[in-house]
């Protein structure tokens, strides 16, 4: 599954009709932004303020500014606290609306995908990918934002103290953005082969739990360890590298940091030696520096994190690219009461399209008539009946209930009208509600409420004028 369905190209614009709808608690986010930013800038200005009566030694207008630093930061960890707020809430709104209408999709698809698909592979993508561009978007606006915008303000700052020492700070510049991408793609690849391993892992749990009967009676549980093993060896294996790759990044980073600090101070040296700089605008300018280094950092590692999550991105929106195979017309007609007449006319049908399973078949059920379909094993008896609720769609002839083509129903209305006896049993922690009649559900309650015995397809039939028993 995980390559069958893949999008063009992987990219964040497909989140954009989620994230639009959140613009004003968005707005209110970058409210807080700005504060912050501008209160970041303050504190610079306050350093190089600092710096003369630091060197005077006058302790009452150090005690002055001193305060107003305090007050600079308490401001800015108010707006701080703003943008957290709004940016989480709208990233968590994102995350809430994409799984909704995710899940509301895999509700449409027809059993032909579901046949194929895994469980614990849909219920990752559902769960941890979901969640992880969640994430992505949280840090987008929380943290990315915020630091791209310190990232031009800063240095925009830095250039007007010193264009010299500036281009001296950000001649490694580049080479950080070249290595930073190259980090940020293979951190990518690594990290789809990762997700794919564990959804892998989780499918492998859904399956032997569902299963755990058949195999404790096929004495099978040797080979599901060894098979749980090894999945569970390449899920160690991709993580592995993920983390090993972002510890060789780290110190390569951090030295060419290292790197312009030191060319900062050389630059510094030579300037202030040659009084093209005073030592009270090198401490501001050195005050911006060291306010860059986070940012630098924030911004590092989120663009590792958008790439991990821009595998997600695909996984989920993957998705959405599955259309359903049985698809109702656009003028379909809500199917009414119906007696309960069926007729098969020349039906055909195959899973493939060059072998059919079902080949001109004729059949005619009257209200009330019980029909066996009896066959080998493999012989369609099951496919059969599957297509009277349309699961699947015929390629040749009519299904009529009622003399009305199922085809020109709703699905819906069809269903609500067909009473399934499976042959295995599910359970539902569904609480069922006890204020109406309308719906089969709660007619099998009161009856269960009632007689207190096991319900019969009969008894199905008060509500559903044809049962189905596969």
């Amino acid at each position: 599954m995980h390559g069958n369905f893949s999008l063009s190209k992987s990219n964040y614009w497909q989140l954009l009709p989620y994230i639009r709808p959140q613009w004003q608690t968005i707005a209110k986010g970058f409210v807080g932004i700005i504060g912050y930013v501008i209160a970041t800038l303050g504190l610079i200005k306050l350093v190089e303020e600092l710096a003369t009566p630091f060197g005077q030694g006058n302790v009452v207008e150090i005690a002055k500014l001193a305060l107003i630093l305090a007050g600079v930061f308490l401001v800015r960890g108010f707006f701080q606290s703003i943008q957290d707020i709004y940016m989480a809430k709208a990233a968590l709104r994102v995350a809430y609306n994409l799984r909704k209408q995710v899940y509301a999709h895999l509700q449409k698809l027809n059993l032909s995908y579901f046949e194929t698909a895994k469980a614990g592979d849909l219920s990752y993508r559902l769960t941890e990918d979901v969640d992880r561009v969640g994430e992505v978007v949280h840090k987008m606006f929380h943290d990315f934002i915020p630091s791209a915008l310190q990232l031009v303000t800063i240095p925009i700052y830095m250039i007007y103290l010193s264009w010299q020492l500036t281009l001296a700070t950000l001649i490694i510049a580049p080479l950080m953005g070249v290595l930073i991408a190259w980090f940020g793609n293979r951190l990518q690849k690594l990290s789809r082969r990762s997700q794919n391993h564990v959804s892998d892992l989780s499918a492998i749990l859904t399956e032997v739990f569902g299963g755990i009967r058949i195999i404790q009676a096929f004495a099978a549980e040797v080979y599901e360890i060894t098979r749980f093993s090894k999945e569970a060896e390449s899920t160690f294996k991709s993580k592995y590298y993920t983390e090993r790759l972002k510890a060789i990044q780290i110190p390569i980073i951090g030295f060419l940091q290292a790197l312009s600090f030191l060319l900062l101070l050389f630059f510094a040296a030579w300037q202030i030696s040659r009084e093209n700089l005073t030592v009270g605008t090198f401490f501001s300018y050195l005050s911006a520096a060291a306010l860059l280094i986070d940012p630098v950092g924030h911004t590092t590692n989120n663009y590792n994190l958008f790439k991990e999550g821009e595998s997600s991105v695909d996984r989920v929106f993957e998705l959405f690219a599955i259309q359903p195979a049985v698809v109702e017309k656009a003028n379909a007609i809500s199917l009414p009461p119906v007696m309960g007449k069926v007729e098969y006319r020349n039906v055909t049908f195959a899973y493939q399209p060059d072998k059919p399973v079902i080949k001109d078949i004729s059949l005619l059920a009257m209200p009330g008539e019980a029909i066996a379909l009896v066959g080998a094993s493999g012989a369609g008896k099951t496919s059969f009946v599957n297509l009277l609720p349309r699961f699947y769609d015929i390629q040749k002839g009519e299904i009529l209930i009622d003399g009305i083509d199922i085809k020109d129903v709703t699905l819906h209305s069809l269903r609500r009208q067909i009473g399934i006896v499976p042959q295995e049993t599910m359970m539902f922690p569904v609480q069922l509600p006890k204020t109406s009649l309308s719906d089969k559900p709660i007619l099998i309650y009161k009856l269960l409420k009632k007689q207190r015995k096991s319900l019969t397809p009969m008894t199905l039939s008060v509500k559903c004028p044809m049962v189905i028993i596969p």
